[in-house]
């Protein structure tokens, strides 16, 4: 297994809309001996469309298959008040490892987001904290400055980008202490986040490919020239399974058969799409 690749798992659901925590425990199982852990209940795990009992169980499956120390338990809500519910609940399971959301939909200041973290780690000193920043989806926009002010926090351990947060991968590594990692959601980016100074991607794609990506991690901390290949292949499959979670859950059942429907309101995949789906996943077995 590579701590460069953290698989952002996505949720199934039966066509009815009900949970099957059965078949993710079984797409746990076959990432298990590729990556180094699992972010659970994040934007790919459709985050918004769980409650919290829903969410613990998906902690507690990926704490019996994974380990707690693989769980990176997504603890994103509304408000402080919610966070620390769940919070609570989670640690009750074993698990310390968990990301944060920034505050979303009403807008907040600077120091609102600051205090926003400052209540997670204040309420569970013995957790490892991951700040999650991700503009487009929360409406906040968070400076490296204001990112330093959180990460200077005790008990932050880094950061995890995605969207245009992303894009700013320099700016936000700069303001990284020592031993905090950087992590990006641009699933197509490992070696450029390695050559950044960040640590890895957290990758829902990844989900569906844990061998491919893998071996990139591989063969990139070793410096080996089949890197160049297998990146070529990671930019050739993200950009097909990787737009939509709806594309995501196409792959995911093409490796295992289950439906993977989703709960939330999202884009269907044509039927050319997903037979190109299905073909990628066959050959990356």
């Amino acid at each position: 297994m590579t701590a460069r690749i953290v698989s952002a798992v996505p949720v199934p659901f039966t066509t009815d809309g009900t949970l099957d925590p059965e078949t993710f425990e079984k797409s746990l199982v076959a990432i298990s001996a590729h990556v180094g852990g699992a972010l659970v209940a994040g934007t790919t795990g459709e985050f918004p469309a769980l409650d919290d009992a829903e969410r613990v169980e998906l902690f507690r499956r990926a704490a019996r298959v994974l380990g707690t120390d693989r769980v990176i338990a997504h603890l994103g809500h509304g408000s402080a008040h919610q966070v620390l519910r769940l919070a609570a609940a989670t640690a009750e399971l074993g698990i310390s490892r968990f990301a944060l959301l920034t505050p979303y939909y009403l807008p907040t200041d600077d120091d609102g987001v600051v205090d926003f973290f400052r209540a997670l780690t204040e309420a569970h000193p013995q957790a490892d904290v991951y700040a999650y920043l991700f503009p487009e989806r929360t409406g906040s926009e968070v400076s490296p400055a204001v990112l330093a002010r959180v990460l200077a926090l005790p008990g932050m351990v880094g950061v995890k980008l995605s969207g245009g947060a992303a894009a700013r991968l320099s700016e936000y590594a700069a303001v990284l202490q020592p031993g905090q990692e950087l992590y990006s959601g641009d699933d197509a980016t490992l070696p450029a986040v390695l050559a950044a100074g960040g640590t890895g991607v957290v990758s829902g794609v990844s989900s569906a490919f844990p061998q491919t990506f893998a071996a990139l991690a591989r063969a990139l901390d070793a410096e080996d020239p089949a890197a160049d290949s297998l990146q070529r292949t990671v930019q050739e499959i993200v950009p097909l399974v990787g737009p939509t979670v709806p594309r995501l859950k196409a792959a995911m059942a093409a490796r295992d058969g289950a439906p993977w429907a989703s709960r939330m309101s999202l884009p269907a995949v044509d039927a050319a799409t997903r037979t190109r789906i299905t073909e990628v996943v066959a050959a990356h077995r």
